[in-house]
């Protein structure tokens, strides 16, 4: 079955500030991540749950590059496991690849974890206010 006809039946996601997705980014355009992605929700759950059905979210990697500073690091103990199946490994939250998704779309594929320490969540933050500036 074509992936667009399993998606187009998935239900609408309900994502939370802190969660982690597998989530489906085709089509993409130029350089902007494709395929299916791990990525960390960043907007606020006034925005997830106001109705408008959007979510922002950054790409996640396990690619470390020390040059890219402005990426933190989440580590399996900063992470509840949702799903048993989703193989964690030590990850880069990708602040300067944000996303905005339609969370009604089918994109949102699977709940794989959730961050559960606030300071991690609080890095992220810092690091996202300093790529968008003041």
């Amino acid at each position: 079955m074509p992936m667009r006809a399993i998606l187009a039946g998935a239900p609408a996601a309900d994502p939370r500030r802190g969660e982690i997705y597998e989530i489906n980014l085709d089509p993409a355009k130029g350089r902007e991540q494709k395929g299916r992605r791990v990525c960390l929700v960043v907007s606020t759950d006034a925005l997830n749950q106001s109705g408008l059905g959007t979510a922002i979210a950054c790409t996640m990697t396990t690619t470390h590059r020390p040059k890219f500073q402005w990426r933190p690091k989440l580590d399996l103990e900063d992470l509840h496991i949702v799903d048993p199946r989703w193989r964690p490994e030590p990850s880069w939250v990708q602040t300067d690849q944000l996303i905005t998704l339609d969370t009604d779309e089918g994109r949102f594929l699977r709940h794989v974890a959730t961050v559960v320490v606030p300071e991690r969540m609080a890095e992220v933050t810092k690091w996202l206010r300093l790529m968008i500036g003041p």
